[in-house]
């Protein structure tokens, strides 16, 4: 089995003008996904990133950040490991994700060095 790196990329403007009942409703499918992709054996971590800022390591010392990840140009929302046979696995595990509705899924292997 392979391991692959999963990263939720959204636009958060795109969450902005749901009610709360509307975002309960989204939270549980995101849940629900996430213990189907667990109770199947393929989810070995994951979950939603705290909002606001993050860090940018340039050297030994972080980059200040005014937003989510400005250094970067990119908003990365969630992150996930998952461990599948190969990328057509992979991917067909997140088809059902409820993210896709907001954004895009980026998936990258991970090159086991070890072996």
């Amino acid at each position: 089995m392979s391991r692959f790196l999963v990263l939720l990329r959204d636009d958060p403007s795109g969450f902005a003008g749901l009610s709360p009942a509307e975002m309960q409703a989204i939270i549980e499918k995101y849940i629900a996904w996430g213990v189907r992709l667990q109770a199947s054996g393929h989810l070995l971590m994951g979950g939603k990133l705290v909002d606001g800022a993050g860090r940018v390591m340039r050297g030994a010392t972080p980059v200040i950040s005014d937003g989510p990840f400005v250094e970067t140009r990119e908003i990365v929302g969630g992150a996930y490991l998952l461990q599948a046979r190969d990328y057509d696995e992979a991917t067909a595990l997140l088809a059902d994700s409820p993210h896709l509705a907001f954004g895009s899924i980026e998936v990258r292997q991970i090159d086991d060095v070890s072996s």
